[in-house]
Order: structure tokens, then C-alpha cells, then sequence
């Protein structure tokens, strides 16, 4: 009996150390972000303060979820995309004019609280925090966001970047002309301290490195900005290549909310398990006139084409794959599921699959030729591909890895 009780002992300790070490990173990461508000000075919170005004509208409802996030209801013409000056008059699309009836069948989120839904003509939209505010101008600083070098799109030197922080990716890059593209990702929650990030994109790009026009969407887990290791869904745009333009989700004015129950920002509750259960979403950013944002049969909404220089007719480059970030003095923070694509795909990497290229008619398969491979640091990450079982003419890819290395 002893014996037995010992050992049920020693089985909890790990997974009850894997949970302390945890809540110690989120509260070491929540009195960080407490020093560094108390190091703003007083003219500097005046500001933030000016734009939350701006940025968080009169809700015609509120909700709070369990993870401490306020998600409001907003007039679907008061929303915060409309206090940028090239949207002054812009009438909301409510779904693509032109795609097929066949793109809104199929799955719906999973994830969705049941009790979050906002009445007609609003819309949902995650409210920004003074934190929120300090944060994303420490990641934009720090170089976090970026955009996954190729030969092709070489971005080195563009933006504020501090060498401190390394950047570190394992991608597919296809690069011909496209209209976007879809794909179907595991979801993951890779362990990250305070000041490092782990995510998975589905990058769509076009233009010059100096003025690189990016639209993004995958999943992260990203610590300084929400001063928590949830995974949540998240998007990106720029149209100088992560110099001064773009932001995070709704934290500037462009991307327009259409959707009443799904947001920017929300946490993905439902995880993939390490050789057990893969939990996945299917992601897609397609140009239906403007560059709409779509998560499994629901579009979102959408990044309207007047914000963009060089994607009027398009993109040509899409990528999918994983980034992580880290202060060069640390180790860095896993990517994916955490192990390497060449110790089995099956239940245990870190995927991209189905990966559809969208010509503006049709989805079709990425031309196998065209596609590049990159890991920019192989002993930490990895990137393969292999042939879709569901699909024979697609080519999932894998990615990720342990870190656990100076970038």
C-alpha cells in the first residue's frame, strides 16, 4: 500500500511542478509588466489613456470570460478601423461577393463560448488595455513580429529591430502569384517565458523589402502582450515591412470586424496533446476585393485593399510555418509541439496540412517546384514536408522543434 502511494506520489510531482513553474511565469511576467508601468512617465500614461478613448468604443454590450479578458459588443460602423483616414468612407463588406456558396459550409469553431454572441448590427471585438498598449510598443521595439526570410524577401534591417532579440523560423515559402491561401494548423501551447513568443502563421506578402505589404493569421502564445502563456488567435498587417505601419488584431485602425461571436484575440482552449489527440483549426486569408480573414466555414472579416501599396493584384508569396523569439541571452522557447519533425509527424509535429493556394477562382494545390523549405536555425527547429494521406496532391508540411538555444 505504501509502496503503491508512493508512486502515485512521484507520477503527480512532475506534472504538478510543470503547473507550478507555470503560474510562476505568468506571475513573474505580470510583476514585470507592473515595473514597467510604473516606469512610464505620467505624460506617456496621458497618452495611452487618450488612445484607449480612441481605440475602445461605447460597447452595446459587454462580456468577460474566464481567462480575464473583456470582449464588447460595438456598433459595426463605430469600430475602431474607421479612425483610419483611408476609411473614413468605407461602406462594410459583410462576406466576400464573389466566393463560392461552398466556402461557408463545413465545421464551425469549437471553440466558442456559447454564451458570447452580440445582437445585430455589432459586432465582437476583444477591448484593449493600457497594458495591452505598453506591450505591443515593446514588442514592435524589441523586433517580435517580423516576417520569415527567404531569398526572395529578405527584410534584414527593416524596422526598429534591438539585437538583443533573436528571431527564429521554420517555414514553406511558395512563391508565385496568388490570391491567398488556406490551410489546416495543430494548435499548440509551447511553454515561454515573459519575454519571448512562440507562434504559427499563415503569412501573405507582396512588394519590396522597405515596403513589404504583409497580412498574417495563425495562433501564438505571446507573454508581453497579454501577460499570459494562453494561446490565442492572432493576425498581424504592415505595408512598410514592420516599420511604422500594422499592428496587432485591433490595436490600430484597418482590419474590419464582421463577425458577431468570434475575436481577434480570443484564447484556443482546445489543445493539441503530445502522441495523443491533435486539435487543429483551418485558417485562410483570401482577396475577394479585400483580403478577407476566414476560420474554418465563418469569415471574420477583413483588411480593406485601399491599405495596401502592392497587393492590389495580389501576392507573391505565401508562407506558412512557425516563428519563436527570445532575447539572445536566454535559451529560447520551443516551436510547435516542441520536438523536431524527423522524431515522427504522427500525433507528435507541429503541422500545416492541406495547404490550398487560392487563384481566384478555385483552390488549387501548391506546385511542388515552387515551394521552399527554410529552417533558419536547424539545430534548434526543424521543417519537412510529406505527402497529404487525405489528400494526394497536397504537401503538409512540419515543423518545430525543442530550442532550447541562443538566437
Amino acid at each position: 500500500m505504501e509502496a503503491s502511494r508512493l508512486m502515485i506520489m512521484s507520477a503527480r510531482q512532475p506534472r504538478n511542478l510543470v503547473l507550478l513553474t507555470m503560474l510562476m511565469q505568468i506571475m513573474f511576467g505580470l510583476l514585470q509588466a507592473v515595473e514597467e508601468w510604473q516606469a512610464v512617465s505620467e505624460e506617456e500614461k496621458l497618452g495611452m489613456e487618450r488612445q484607449l478613448k480612441i481605440i475602445n468604443k461605447s460597447p452595446v454590450k459587454s462580456f468577460k470570460t474566464d481567462y480575464g479578458d473583456i470582449f464588447d459588443c460595438i456598433d459595426i460602423y463605430k469600430q475602431h478601423a474607421f479612425d483610419h483616414p483611408l476609411l473614413k468612407d468605407h461602406k462594410v463588406q459583410m462576406r466576400p461577393k464573389h466566393m463560392p456558396e461552398s466556402m461557408v459550409r463545413g465545421k464551425s469553431p469549437r471553440f466558442l463560448p456559447k454564451h458570447i454572441k452580440c445582437p445585430p448590427g455589432s459586432v465582437l471585438i476583444k477591448r484593449t488595455t493600457q497594458e495591452d498598449l505598453l506591450m505591443d510598443k515593446k514588442i514592435k521595439a524589441l523586433g517580435l513580429i517580423n516576417y520569415p526570410t527567404s531569398s526572395q524577401f529578405n527584410t534584414t534591417g527593416v524596422g526598429p529591430i534591438d539585437l538583443t532579440i533573436g528571431n527564429a523560423y521554420a517555414a514553406a515559402h511558395y512563391e508565385k502569384h496568388n490570391f491567398g491561401a488556406k490551410t489546416i494548423m495543430n494548435v499548440w501551447s509551447p511553454t515561454t517565458l515573459s519575454d519571448q513568443a512562440s507562434f504559427a502563421y499563415l503569412w501573405i506578402a507582396n512588394g519590396p523589402a522597405d515596403a513589404l505589404n504583409v497580412v498574417q493569421a495563425g495562433w501564438g502564445v505571446q507573454p508581453q502582450l497579454f501577460s499570459s502563456n494562453y494561446t490565442r488567435l492572432l493576425t498581424y498587417w504592415t505595408v512598410d515591412g514592420y516599420r511604422k505601419t500594422g499592428c496587432t488584431n485591433y490595436l490600430c485602425p484597418g482590419f474590419v470586424q464582421v463577425h458577431r461571436q468570434i475575436s481577434l484575440g480570443m484564447v484556443l482552449n482546445q489543445i493539441s496533446i503530445y502522441n495523443g489527440t491533435q486539435s487543429d483549426i483551418e485558417i485562410a486569408i483570401l482577396r475577394d476585393g479585400e483580403w478577407w480573414l476566414k476560420l474554418f466555414n465563418q469569415f471574420i472579416g477583413y483588411w480593406p485593399q485601399k491599405l495596401f501599396y502592392y497587393m492590389y493584384g495580389g501576392a507573391n508569396v505565401a508562407v506558412w510555418g512557425g516563428m519563436a523569439a527570445s532575447p539572445t541571452n536566454e535559451l529560447s522557447p520551443p516551436m510547435g509541439s516542441g520536438h523536431f519533425p524527423k522524431d515522427g509527424h504522427q500525433n507528435k509535429s507541429a503541422y500545416f496540412k492541406q495547404t490550398r493556394i487560392w487563384d481566384n477562382v478555385n483552390f488549387v494545390d501548391p506546385e511542388a517546384d515552387k515551394l521552399v523549405l527554410s529552417a533558419t536555425r536547424p539545430d534548434c527547429y526543424g521543417s519537412e514536408t510529406a505527402p497529404d494521406d487525405a489528400a494526394p496532391n497536397a504537401i503538409d508540411f512540419f515543423y518545430g522543434g525543442p530550442g532550447q538555444c541562443n538566437l
